[in-house]
């Protein structure tokens, strides 16, 4: 006799995904974390997308729905200018270019780039993309977000010599 003559053995395989399935689902809802809104005055950590650990030309940060895009443009010389755009209006952000772990560089002010709060801009040297983190503060609404990412996104269009 086959097994797959066997109707209860017929019946497990089918059924088996779909109590999976449900099990998954039901665990996230009793266990999983709620996202809480945002209290003015607090400050919470922004994690780095992967876009931000290679050579993309792009780099995210994001905390639920709070999300910061980072892109660059080259200049001439050593000079790279980043721009930034949010999600949400900011009040202000500050950037530095760290070279190490213990590289505590006094962060510099991005500049508006419009009315809205919504896109900011920096020109900065260019970094070393294999060891310098790029570091930044962003404030909206008494809300303060952190961040800290690779510069690695920055070789992004660089041509080999």
């Amino acid at each position: 006799m086959s097994i797959l003559r066997n109707k209860h053995v017929l019946i497990a395989a089918l059924i088996a995904p779909v109590l999976a399935l449900i099990a998954y689902f039901a665990i996230d809802h009793m266990f999983g974390e709620t996202p809480h809104v945002a209290v003015e005055g607090q400050s919470y950590p922004l994690a780095e997308e992967p876009g931000c650990r290679w050579e993309s030309g792009r780099c995210g940060l994001k905390n639920n729905d709070f999300e910061l895009d980072l892109e660059f443009e080259r200049l001439a010389g050593d000079r790279l200018r980043l721009d930034l755009e949010s999600v949400f209006p900011l009040d202000g952000v500050m950037l530095a270019v760290a070279m190490s772990e213990t590289d505590e560089k006094p962060p510099v002010a991005m500049k508006a780039a419009g009315a809205d709060g919504l896109r900011w801009s920096l020109e900065i040297r260019l970094p070393q993309p294999e060891t310098d983190r790029i570091r930044l503060v962003a404030s909206t609404g008494g809300t303060v977000y952190y961040g800290d990412v690779s510069a690695k996104f920055t070789l992004a269009g660089e041509t080999a010599d």
